[in-house]
């Protein structure tokens, strides 16, 4: 098989540009609910969970964003 060209790899920046954030919400909610119904303090740790995804998901975006970019 010949290596991934540039407009794949791109397609997948921009995959994984688009992803992060859902991603990061769901696995910090998910989190969140399962810890609530461990620890019975519902809807906190969801909350914060979501809260926390959601801070992850934006900080991984910017950096993705703003990351170096070897475009002449």
């Amino acid at each position: 098989m010949s290596p991934p060209g540039r407009s794949q790899l791109e397609a997948a920046r921009y995959w994984l540009l688009a992803w992060s954030i859902p991603l990061s919400i769901a696995i910090g909610y998910g989190l969140g609910w399962w810890l609530d119904g461990r620890l019975n303090t519902t809807p906190w740790l969801q909350v914060a969970g979501f809260l926390l995804g959601a801070a992850a998901g934006l900080a991984q975006l910017l950096r993705m964003a703003g990351g170096s970019d070897d475009r002449n």
